[in-house]
């Protein structure tokens, strides 16, 4: 398992609280697959699929996010640092040359769980977790 939900990545929404279990849940799905290929096992088709349906879940859960900004009111600065925070993860993931894959599976794949993991852990805690205390403070 790369990463594991704990507490301290609730946002206060259970809506968002399952989509962001949701991606967690596909970070560790690759991370199964990866130690096939540890094992000698091509699994390149399994990676890209996992890799494809986490990058557009990530996009719909993004577009889910901003919505909310917009619906609950939530203040104009957060709301440029979550739109460039997600538009900077669309550009990395979608520079990453996933034919590389084929070519050095294991070095590649455990590049990009590092990324993933790393990236979603900041996101939630630093960033969604200030839209999730809002939501909150705003709901009390």
């Amino acid at each position: 398992m790369v990463i594991k939900w704990k507490d301290e990545y609730s946002c206060y929404d259970p809506v968002i609280d399952a989509q962001h279990a949701k991606l967690i849940d596909l970070i560790n799905e690759m991370n199964d697959v990866a130690k096939l290929v540890e094992d000698g096992i091509d699994s390149y088709d399994e990676l890209v699929s996992i890799f494809n349906e986490l990058k557009d879940y990530a996009v719909y859960h993004f577009s889910h996010e901003e919505k909310m900004f917009e619906e609950h009111g939530y203040d104009s600065f957060n709301i440029k640092v979550q739109k460039i925070e997600h538009d900077n993860f669309k550009n990395k993931v979608s520079a990453i040359n996933i034919y590389d894959l084929d070519e050095n599976q294991d070095e590649t794949v455990r590049s990009i769980l590092d990324f993933l993991s790393k990236w979603l852990d900041h996101h939630i805690l630093k960033i969604d977790k200030k839209f999730g205390e809002f939501l909150r403070d705003k709901n009390e």
